[in-house]
């Protein structure tokens, strides 16, 4: 995996600014997932990564090779692109020795203040975590108990549900890809099946919660 640049857009959508400890939230590294046909997303995330000066490599969602298509007990060409390609950066992240790393969709936004949120994270995360939702779609993440009582928002996941934006650690990573298969059957959807790890007692997961 390298960083990407489209060329239909024309501003650079691999910025880096200063030491990667400064510039990416506190993670060793930050994936931004691109969809590809969607330039304007694509250029308004990478604004958005210069104005807040945070470097990320833009990973694009790369189409399944006809000889690969799903049968029809897969719910969807979608689904299992979205598998493969969540699925590609836990390995990629592995293979590079990351120890941490934070996946974002290409169509979320940041708050101007998300350093100073992240470095209280950070701050307060327990040792020994898997996964953590900075986004989520939820409905009762904030009745959750809170593991720091000097950080309220940070609490024990319930149901985060989405990964539209979500961090894990090696071990999570390790434990994510030993526990789903590389490619989906039958109807499972990737969120869900995490969300069943974590169900599960496999992983340790932990949301934000903020007004």
């Amino acid at each position: 995996m390298r960083p990407y640049k489209d060329t239909n857009v024309r501003v650079p959508v691999v910025p880096s600014y200063g030491p990667a400890e400064k510039s990416q939230l506190g993670f060793d590294h930050i994936y931004i997932i691109h969809h590809l046909g969607h330039p304007e997303t694509l250029a308004r995330m990478a604004n958005m990564l210069q104005l807040l000066r945070i470097s990320a490599e833009f990973v694009p969602v790369l189409p399944i090779p006809e000889h690969q298509l799903p049968s029809p007990m897969v719910q969807s060409i979608e689904n299992m692109i979205e598998w493969h390609t969540r699925h590609r950066i836990y390995r990629d992240m592995l293979e590079a020795g990351y120890k941490s790393a934070l996946i974002l969709d290409d169509s979320v936004d940041m708050e101007l203040n998300i350093k100073t949120v992240m470095r209280a994270v950070h701050q307060n995360m327990p040792e020994g975590w898997d996964i953590f939702f900075p986004g989520h779609c939820g409905a009762f993440e904030r009745l959750q108990p809170k593991p720091s009582a000097g950080f309220p928002a940070l609490r024990l996941a319930n149901m985060p549900i989405c990964l539209h934006a979500h961090a894990v650690s090696r071990k999570g990573a390790k434990r994510i890809l030993a526990n789903l298969r590389p490619s989906p059957t039958s109807s499972e959807v990737f969120n869900m099946a995490v969300m069943r790890l974590k169900e599960r007692g496999v992983l340790q997961a932990y949301s934000l919660d903020t007004p």
